[in-house]
């Protein structure tokens, strides 16, 4: 089972105010996605499963990570990979989508809040809905 209101592109940039680093998350309708984070170190990005055991809660079930230097841009792009490998990590969390206004915006957004961090992160902005041909990892 899959909850529509968490399909999409998400980043945590609009909440790093003063912090080195950002993240993303992309659920798509068929149950797969990808997440990356980036800092002046480096740069991440997953591939995952995705569902949602109940209501209120997701589950990403990580299939594959990379980590590396990475080209300007975001999300980040890897260009060259120190890592990669299988991933078996599972983050199971509580959830909530809705508007919120982010500490620098003038404007409410659309916000995944989750309760345990996905990419070390707790809250993303919605990007686009639109993420049947996105960025693939």
């Amino acid at each position: 089972m899959r909850d529509g209101n968490l399909v999409g592109l998400w980043d945590s940039s609009l909440y790093d105010y003063g912090v080195m680093e950002s993240s993303w998350v992309c659920l798509r309708p068929d149950g797969t996605g990808w997440s990356a984070w980036a800092n002046a170190g480096g740069a991440a990005t997953s591939r995952l499963r995705w569902s949602c055991p109940g209501d209120g809660e997701v589950e990403l079930r990580y299939t594959w990570t990379a980590e590396g230097r990475f080209a300007p841009g975001a999300p980040p792009f890897l260009v060259d990979v120190d890592d990669e490998g299988p991933d078996d990590t599972v983050v199971r969390t509580r959830f909530r989508v809705g508007p919120d206004t982010p500490p620098l915006s003038a404007s409410p957004v659309t916000c995944l809040h989750v309760e345990e961090g996905i990419e070390y992160c707790h809250q993303f902005a919605l990007v686009t809905r639109d993420v049947e041909d996105g960025p693939h990892v």
